[in-house]
Order: C-alpha cells, then sequence, then structure tokens
C-alpha cells in the first residue's frame, strides 16, 4: 500500500509546457519533502510531454485528457488522484518560493479550525521578472472567522492561487469545483465555500511567485467581458445554493452585486481610454444589470451616453457620481475603504491640477499634442483645454505601468512617433522620475525643459 504524504501538489495544466518546468521544480526544490505531485495535462498541444519525460522523481505522477476539459475539471481530475492530508493548488505557470510547502503546513498543522491558509506573493511577468506589486490585503498575518471572512472574500477575490493551502477534509465536505462558472473565478467560488465550513489564515510571508502573462487565463478572460461574467455567476450560485447558512443574505447580496458593479466600473473604464469601446459598453451594461437601482438616477443616463459617445471627461466625472453611490452600499467593508478616494474629491489634488493647467496653457500652445501621466484620468487635459492622451497608453501598454525604464523610453519614443509634442508630469506623479530613474535622465537629457513652475514639469518633446 502506497505511503500517504502529507501534502498534495496539485498542477492543472493547458499548454503551459514553458513554464511548467520551473513550476516542478520550485515544488522539488521545497524545504518541506513530505509532498506528492500530481500533474493533470488538459488536452495540450504544446511540449508537456517532453517537460514530464525529463523529470524522474517518484513523487511526481502525471496524467493527461485526451479533450479539453476545462480548468474545473482539471482541478477535479486532480483531487481524485490526490492522497495528501492537505492539499496545495500550484498552476503551472506559477512557482514556489523554498518555504512555500513548510511555512503553509504549519499553519494548518498549529490552527485545527483553519481550513485554508492563503499567503504574500511577488508579481512577475513571462521572463520571471518583477512587475510592481499589488497590495497584500491584510498588514500582518492573521486568523479570519470564516464567517467574517466570507463576507469581504464575497466582495473581491483577495485569495492568490499559488500561495493556498487547504485541508483534504475541507474539499471532501465542500465537494468538487464547479464547471458551470466558466474559465475564470472557480477558485474564488471554492475558497467561499471553504469560508462557510471554516476560518481561513494569512501568511504575511511571501510564499510564491504569481505569473502575468498574454496568454494566462486572468489575461485572457480580462481583455474581454469573460472575466467579470464569471464573478457575476459565482456571486449568483453561492447565495442561490448556500444563502440559507448566512445571517443576513439578503443584505450580503446586494454588497456583493454593488462590489460587482464597481468592478465593471472600472473595467469599462479602462476599456475606454484602451480604445475598446464596446467591451466598455458590455461592462457599463453589466453593471447596471448587478444594481438596476443605479437606473434610478441621472448620472446613470448621462455615464451611458458618455461612454456611447467616447467622451472621456463626462465619462469619468459621472463614474465618480455613479461610484459613490455604490459605495454606500459597501460602507464599513474593505473593497469600499479602498475605492472611496476615486469617488471623493481631494482638495489638494484639485489645487494641483488647476495650477498645472494653468502652467500648461501659458507654456503648450494651443494645436499641440500633449500626453499626461494622469493615471486615465482626463481631467487635466480637460482643464487645460489642450488636446493630447494618458501615458500611459493603455491601447499599446495594457498593463498601465511599464515594466522598467528602458519599457518607458520605448513607450515614450513610440507616442512621439505619433505624433505627440509634450510631455507633462503633474506634482503629484513625479515619483516616476524616480521609480524609473533612466527614463527621467532620458526626458531631462533629450528634450528640453519647456515650464515647471506650477504644478508639473513639462519637457518638449524634440530633440
Amino acid at each position: 500500500m502506497p505511503r500517504i504524504p502529507k501534502i498534495s501538489v496539485c498542477i492543472p495544466c493547458r499548454n503551459h509546457g514553458g513554464f511548467l518546468k520551473a513550476a516542478l521544480d520550485s515544488v522539488l526544490g521545497q524545504t518541506e519533502q513530505d509532498f506528492e505531485v500530481i500533474v493533470w495535462d488538459d488536452a495540450s498541444r504544446d511540449a508537456m510531454a517532453t517537460v514530464m519525460a525529463s523529470f524522474e522523481d517518484s513523487r511526481i505522477r502525471s496524467f493527461r485528457s485526451e479533450r479539453r476539459r476545462g480548468v474545473a475539471s482539471s482541478r477535479n481530475a486532480c483531487l481524485e488522484k490526490a492522497r495528501g492530508r492537505y492539499i496545495a493548488w500550484l498552476d503551472a505557470d506559477d512557482v514556489y518560493l523554498p518555504g512555500m510547502l513548510a511555512a503553509q503546513s504549519a499553519v494548518l498543522d498549529e490552527n485545527p479550525r483553519v481550513g485554508l491558509v492563503h499567503g504574500a506573493f511577488e508579481l512577475i511577468d513571462a521572463q520571471g521578472r518583477s512587475l510592481r506589486a499589488w497590495a497584500p490585503p491584510f498588514g500582518a498575518s492573521r486568523i479570519e472567522n470564516g464567517e467574517e471572512a466570507f463576507a469581504e472574500l464575497v466582495l473581491s477575490n483577495y485569495i492568490v492561487a499559488p500561495t493556498v493551502l487547504v485541508r483534504r477534509a475541507c474539499h471532501d465536505r465542500v465537494g468538487p469545483y464547479s464547471p458551470r462558472i466558466g474559465p475564470s473565478s472557480t477558485d474564488w467560488e471554492m475558497w467561499l465555500r471553504i469560508a462557510l465550513h471554516a476560518d481561513l489564515a494569512f501568511n504575511h510571508e511571501v510564499v510564491a511567485r504569481y505569473r502575468l502573462h498574454g496568454e494566462s487565463i486572468t489575461a485572457r478572460t480580462t481583455r474581454g467581458t469573460a472575466r467579470l461574467r464569471c464573478d457575476a455567476r459565482v456571486v449568483r450560485a453561492i447565495f442561490r445554493h448556500h444563502g440559507s447558512r448566512l445571517p443576513d443574505p439578503r443584505a450580503l447580496q446586494a454588497r456583493a452585486r454593488a462590489a460587482l458593479a464597481v468592478r465593471a466600473l472600472n473595467h469599462a473604464w479602462d476599456a475606454l481610454v484602451g480604445g475598446r469601446r464596446l467591451v466598455a459598453l458590455r461592462d457599463l451594461a453589466l453593471a447596471f444589470r448587478a444594481v438596476p437601482a443605479l437606473l434610478a438616477g441621472a448620472d446613470a443616463w448621462r455615464l451611458g451616453a458618455a461612454y456611447l459617445t467616447g467622451r472621456e471627461y463626462p465619462a469619468h466625472r459621472h463614474a465618480r457620481s455613479v461610484l459613490a453611490r455604490l459605495l454606500e452600499r459597501l460602507e464599513g467593508t474593505r473593497l469600499g475603504e479602498s475605492h472611496r478616494p476615486r469617488a471623493v474629491a481631494d482638495a489638494d489634488w484639485e489645487k494641483d491640477l488647476a495650477l498645472a493647467a494653468e502652467e500648461m496653457r501659458r507654456v503648450i500652445p494651443d494645436g499641440c499634442r500633449v500626453l499626461v501621466i494622469d493615471k486615465q484620468d482626463p481631467t487635466l487635459l480637460h482643464l487645460s483645454r489642450r488636446r493630447g492622451g494618458h501615458f500611459p497608453d493603455l491601447r499599446f501598454l495594457p498593463d498601465g505601468y511599464p515594466r522598467d525604464s528602458a519599457v518607458a523610453i520605448g513607450h515614450l519614443e513610440e507616442l512621439r512617433s505619433r505624433g505627440a509634442d509634450y510631455f507633462v508630469v503633474p506634482r503629484q506623479a513625479s515619483w516616476w522620475l524616480d521609480h524609473y530613474r533612466d527614463f527621467g535622465v532620458h526626458l531631462a537629457t533629450k528634450y528640453r525643459r519647456a515650464g515647471g513652475d506650477r504644478g508639473c514639469v513639462i519637457y518638449r518633446l524634440s530633440p
């Protein structure tokens, strides 16, 4: 009879053979060595088989489906094969840090009421280079009561799969992953079900590297509306099938739908400024379906009209008004507090914008095209009465932040070749010139500083 390992590391994989070796090496390099690895190949068409053949460790077991089954069914197939007391979920394009299994299993060993532990992570690109970090859900390690965790988790998924370790008993109790959710968000729905039966723990240690790249499920489903539609299915399913376990399901569902509408508004804005107006309109429609009461206000109809015509400043202004109404429903939640600065005017920021706009009008001739570091906020361009665009331009740099100075310089030069005449760095964005140091040097040495006494620094984009 085979020995039962402490941990089963489950790796569902489809067409990620180029990343799989790094994932497996990161498991084999763990300080905790009492594990098995289950690799499920979901009818891949790449070099998966070649990669698997290069590993001879008896703890690794691989299986293959001859037809595509989808991520939920692949995860369930892994669970059927897994024998460990704890289940770890590692997507084939992510990697563990050496202490991942030891640190997370220690939390479960010491806290029998905890059913799932997750942790902090590093964000990397396809080549393994560090990206700008996402804010962690907590500033320190903590254990959340399951019911309290559910109330926040149902508003947004703050658990990242490659940091997760789950008691096998929890998986057995809550049942398999749901194939009805779609290509995305199946893990979020699973974490919610686990929170209904056990406490959750967060480990502030960085235990894994989470990879963002163009062919990840996250990237593919976020480009259009697929991710939001999957999230909407999660909200409907969790309250339809498990609402009876909650103390006040109607109020909690109302908050969950408001949170879904907030995400839809955010995604709609990114799509609009990224030149994908049809996606933006679909996102906007999803927000109004999530919270139909929004349509009772004139600001929602004006917002729709601005999106239809592609007018950024009215869209931004009315979106802020709609967002403020949604945040009233999210009062007292972490999600609501994190979004409040976007809905409430900052007096200092407004003053800086007015000064910068005055400087732009003084320095930049009417008719010139301007680039502004403005986090896709069109207010400064509107106040200055100058035409132009945002830097970065989401049409050409969808992630919004350059990976490094070289990318920032290349992006600037591409936009200059497309007709940009001036480059504006508002005072609140001056950190760019420190963070992307070589980019700041490039600006200072190649282009003439045309102004910058009040609220902003202005460069004329001619050598």
